[in-house]
Order: C-alpha cells, then structure tokens, then sequence
C-alpha cells in the first residue's frame, strides 16, 4: 500500500484537506496526517510529502524533520467553494472583515478571494493583534477561524478551512499516476463549482439579493397569499395562493406592473401608499382577508402577506391562550450571572444565536441551568412576545412523548380525547419550544422530530392532512450525543441538525470564582437583600464541588435562609450532612478541604479551580520529563484521571490558564509552555 503524509497546520486544515483528497485518491493509498498545532515529533518514511502550505513546509523544515530523497509537493491553497454563494450574496461595498488568526494567513484569504473574482465588497484584515477601526463591521468572513471573530460582529459567514486549488491536486494525481484516471470527475467537480459561482457573480445583484435576503421571510409566509414588488412597482413575487385568492388567471405576473395584476382598488391603494408596517381588513370576492404590508430595508423591496380574518383570529385566540397557560420565558440575560471567562463567552454567544432563528443544542450537566439559558435565548429574539414551552422527555414515558408533541385527533386512539388534542408544536407557532432532554427520546419520535426541523411541518396523530408550524427549537442534553451517535443510540442527522448553534455550560465547580456573585443573586431572587454571608462561609462554599451544580447551590442558600437565627447566614447553617445526596459531598463542606486556592500574585488574588491546578500540575510534571505537550497529549493522559476531558474541553483549560498569565501556548514543535510566573510565583 502506497503511503502519502498529509502535514498541515491545524486539525480543522487537516480534517478538510484529507476529505478533499479523499474525493480523487483511491482507498488503497494511505494518507497519514501530521498536525502542526499538536505537535510533530517524526515524519514516517512514505512515497509522498504532502504540505499544506510554504509556511508549514519552513516549519518541519527548521525543525530537522524532512526527508531529503522523499518527494515534495508544497501545495498552493484556495477558497472552499462550496460555501461561497453567502459571500456572493453581500451587496456590493458592504465593510466586510477578513478574519484569520495570522497577518499572513488573513492575506493569502484575501488574495484567493480576489483571484475568484470576489472583489465586491470592501475588506478589512483582521487578525490577534490588528490595528484596525472595528466600528464600521458588522459582517464578518472566516476559513474555519470564527473564534478570532470579534464579538460585536452580528453576521459571521464561515467559508471553511482552505483547500487545495486546481494546479496543487493536478500535481498530487500526476505524481501518483492518477490524473488519466481521475481527470473527468476532477475537472467535472471544479467546473461545477466555478460555474456556481460565476452563475451568481454574473446575474443581476439586484435580483440575486433580493431574494436571497427575503427567503427566510417569504418561508414563513409560504401558507399564505404573498406579494413582493420594488420601488418602482414592479412585481417580484406573486405566490400561486395570492392567485387562488385573487381567483388569477392568464397572464404574466411577475415582471409585470402592480396595476396590472392588482384590479381592486381599495388594495391597490393600499399596496401603493407609502407608510409602511401595517394591516388592513380587506374584502376579495366575498372573503375578508388581514394584508400586511412591511418593507425590507436591506433591499427596498415592499412586501404584503394575506391571511384569512378567520385563520387570523384563530392563530391569535391561540397564541393568546398559550400565553394565558403561562408558557412565556421567565428569564433574560441578567440571569446569567458569572464574571468567569466561561459565563462571559455563554452571554456573547447568547446575544449573538437570539437574533438568529437557528436551531440550538445546549449542553451541560443537570442544574447548570439549560432551561434558563433558552428562556434568555428566547427573551432576546425577535419571538419575544411569542410563547415560550419547555418540554422535559425524561418526565414523559416514550408513548406518550408523540401524542404530547403533535397532539391528535378525536377517536385517533382509544382514550384519546373528545374533539382530539393540540400538540406543544402548534401550542408554540410563533415561539420557541424548549425540548431537555433530547437524549433521552426514542429513535422513532427522532425520525418524527427530524421532520418537523427540516420541513416544519407537522402531522397530529390520526390525521390524514399535514399542518405548517412556525416554530423555533432549542434542544438540551445533559448526554454525550457525539458519543451516542457513535453508538448508534442517537441519529447522526438529527444531531447535526440540532448542533446548528451550540453552547456549552460549564458545571459549577469549574467555575467557582463565580459562587459568591451567585449567592447574592439567588439571594436577591429569594427576597432577602437584607441578608449577608459570612466570608468563611462563602469561603467554604466556594471550596465545595457541588454535584448538583446551581440549583444545589440555591437549595442549600434557601434551606440556610430558613433555619438563620440572625441577618448573616454562618458556617453553622450550613445543612446537615444527610442534605447532601452523595457521601464525598458533606466531607467536602464538613472538612473544608481546599484543593483550589486564593493563590497570592503582586498582592492580587488569583484563583485557580480544582481543573485547572490538576491540569497545571499534569503540565509542570510533562515538562519536568521534557516531552512534547499538546492538547492531545493532555487529552490523552487525563482519561486515567479524575478530570477525564476531551481535546476540545482541553482547549477551554488552556485558555484560562493562559488569560491568567500561567501559559503560552505557540503553533508547531514549541507547543505549550509555562511562563515565568508560573515558575517565580506558585508552589505547585
């Protein structure tokens, strides 16, 4: 078997480069991927050296690891194009930021950009450490890089890591004897993709854009009449259900003059009036129907929708009896309490996905608050007024799970009720529904929900029509799903279809410099503000590693605030130690065992939690052994320890450590390094 080596700089570049070559090398070629940012020891003997750039080929090269009689190919990288009509889509000079994480790399983007021919839009370079003006950026474009974004930027276009251009796989199939044979559907894929994109540079922008831009709006609009002209009265859209209301036939709509496809006066004033966002009760042939009318800013287009009156009132009797229910979102962002790095990055994120209406997974262990953070997602939005569910699936046995969703009709089942029952999926058109839980529902009601998130569509239990919803979904687990993916426990598609947004809630104990800020807040929400903690108590509850995370936390402050004998809670109210559900817990707090420390800096307190002092002390002994330290490598020697993480919650850990001046962390054989701080100032 013939062995080619894959070097490249990063495991996104890597993951992306490897998938592409896979499209035109045979399976009996080996590819062997070396990663710069984890570290390169050694290259294996093969037949091919593959490097994804010049900077990565003079990166293994000072460090003594290539072969001379091996041979070379130095790729030249471009745009993915497969991501490339949103870049197409950004009206012409619009400010734009090219985002990458070095100067150079953040040009070579531009230069590929260019040289496709996306040259529209005004760009600014950005990368760690650029001097530029942010204040005129709202958009942002980056390959694979979104963590450098900066996070004021509301639109973030993520066009992937770089690929290898034309001339590069050209040179790879030639060496390898295979460009005879893969040649047809090697030009086939790239003149596809060129032509894509010619297709939408060459087309009219103003046609392009508008639509683009309003699909989101027009999808919502889909089951009712629907009208869309420009400022010049001419007609874009003209739906086939406005046709059915308007009883059409016969001739040219869009394209055509408003005048002309619109015969009722009463509309057509209304149509043409200037003042825009708002309804008028209209009669056609014999039906009284709501219009509304609102104009796109982005695009000068006036768009109208038409509703029947009577499917009008319905849709607002319900929406008004969801809300009568109490399904409304109880908490914001102030609710998110935390000064921590963790929690400041949560409410960024927060901020950012509220004024989509993608799909969200949220993710963390029980009580670090998922339900909350949906009901913040869903308070910022622009369904704000819209009700607000929350359905737990480990509450609902499996059968019932359905029928609570979708609802039913009557007779559908026996002991269904009389006149049927409307599912949570149509109690929340117009809302957010909020599903915990997700991991713990069956692969069959997973098919069903799949359905609803790709067609958003609906079909109660015995009926035999399918109903439109408008609804947004947000989805939490305390699970690995990745991991029940893998097991084929949880449906790969599905999983990718929730993980459209993500956030990841850290447990408490990883968070500690967050308890006595949390303290005053439930303390706050309980009613006492009169109340104060002493500092040993704080003290104590701060070295605790609360299993129960927040909600733990609030139990044992309201349990504390009922047995006080004065107006500052002290150690001696702590619970008993039977209040807490597991055996390690009242040691914890009965003993006061500090294994996270006020850590004393330039008279300053610098605190470290149990995580990251453990990975520290793993860090310190891997230097002291001088071996090479990447994420991987503490990824790896954290499973035969008590803080078991993955590369990706590795990268968290390390973060921290560095904001906090411990660590510095470099591309390639340098690796992770420990500063001079972490030598002079700490005993660990």
């Amino acid at each position: 078997m013939s062995k080619i080596a894959l070097i490249s700089g990063s495991g996104e570049t890597s993951k992306a480069l490897r998938k592409q070559l896979g499209d035109f090398i045979p399976e009996d070629f080996e590819i062997i991927n070396y990663i710069g940012d984890d570290g390169i020891s050694s290259i294996e003997a093969c037949d091919l050296e593959i490097y994804s750039s010049k900077a990565m080929y003079e990166e293994v090269l000072a460090q003594g690891l290539v072969k001379a009689t091996t041979p070379k190919i130095i790729g030249k990288r471009t745009i993915n194009y497969d991501q490339l009509d949103l870049v197409v889509s950004i009206p012409d000079r619009t400010p734009v930021l090219l985002v990458n994480d070095l100067e150079l790399t953040v040009e070579e983007t531009r230069l590929a950009m260019v040289e496709i021919g996306l040259d529209h839009i005004d760009m600014g370079l950005y990368y760690p450490g650029a001097d530029l003006d942010l204040s005129q950026y709202k958009v942002a474009i980056t390959p694979g890089e979104v963590q450098y974004v900066p996070i004021h930027i509301d639109h973030i276009i993520d066009i992937g890591p770089r690929i290898f251009d034309f001339t590069t796989i050209a040179k790879i199939l030639s060496h390898l004897n295979l460009l005879e044979v893969s040649s047809g559907s090697f030009s086939k894929m790239y003149l596809e993709k060129i032509i894509k994109i010619a297709k939408g540079l060459a087309q009219s922008r103003n046609e392009v854009v508008k639509l683009n831009s309003n699909l989101e709006r027009v999808i919502d609009s889909f089951n009712e009449g629907l009208i869309m002209f420009d400022q010049q009265f001419k007609v874009v859209v003209f739906n086939d259900v406005l046709k059915q209301i308007l009883k059409a036939r016969g001739y040219k709509f869009v394209g055509n003059m408003l005048n002309r496809v619109i015969h009722n006066k009463k509309l057509l004033l209304f149509l043409m009036d200037e003042k825009m966002d708002q309804s008028q009760n209209i009669h056609l042939d014999g039906n009284e129907y709501v219009v509304t009318k609102f104009k796109m800013d982005q695009n000068d287009l006036i768009c109208a929708s038409f509703k029947s009156s009577k499917a009008h009132y319905q849709a607002k009797e319900a929406r008004l009896e969801a809300l009568r229910k109490g399904h409304v979102a109880k908490y914001d962002l102030t609710d998110l309490v935390g000064e921590s790095s963790g929690m400041v990055q949560v409410r960024n994120v927060v901020r950012k996905l509220a004024k989509t209406d993608m799909t969200i997974l949220i993710q963390g262990e029980s009580g670090t608050g998922k339900e909350l953070t949906a009901s913040a997602i869903h308070k910022h939005s622009n369904r704000a007024e819209e009700p607000f569910l929350a359905v737990n699936f480990s509450a609902l046995p499996d059968d019932l799970i359905e029928s609570e969703l979708f609802g039913y009709t009557e007779g559908a089942f026996t002991g269904a009720k009389k006149g049927g029952k409307t599912g949570l999926f149509e109690e929340a058109n117009g809302g957010t529904i909020f599903l915990d839980e997700i991991g713990d529902i069956s692969l069959k009601v997973q098919l069903r929900l799949l359905r609803v998130l790709e067609e958003k569509e609906i079909m109660p239990i015995g009926a035999n029509e399918i109903r439109s919803i408008d609804v947004r979904i947000i989805a939490a687990t305390n699970k690995d799903l990745s991991e029940m993916v893998a097991k084929n426990q949880f449906r790969e598609d599905l999983y990718y279809r929730l993980k459209m947004g993500f956030i990841h809630l850290q447990p408490l104990r990883e968070r500690r410099e967050d308890i006595p800020v949390l303290c005053e807040h439930i303390n706050q929400s309980i009613g006492t503000t009169a109340i104060q903690f002493e500092p040993e108590l704080i003290k104590r509850l701060v070295a605790y590693h609360w299993p129960g995370n927040i909600r733990e936390l609030k139990n044992s402050i309201t349990y504390m605030l009922a047995v006080r004998k004065e107006d500052t809670l002290r150690v001696e109210d702590l619970p008993m130690d039977q209040f807490f559900n597991r055996s390690e817990s009242a040691e914890r707090v009965s003993s006061l065992i500090h294994t996270s420390e006020d850590i004393q800096h330039h008279g300053e307190s610098l605190f470290l939690t149990e995580e990251e002092k453990h990975f520290l002390d793993m860090i310190f002994d891997f230097t002291r052994k001088d071996c090479a330290i990447s994420r991987k490598t503490l990824a790896e020697a954290s499973q035969s320890s008590r803080f078991v993480r993955t590369e990706n919650q590795v990268r968290r850990i390390l973060n921290h450590l560095k904001d906090k001046e411990l660590l510095e962390i470099h591309k390639g054989r340098i690796g992770i390094q420990l500063t001079e701080k972490a030598y002079s100032q700490f005993s660990l």
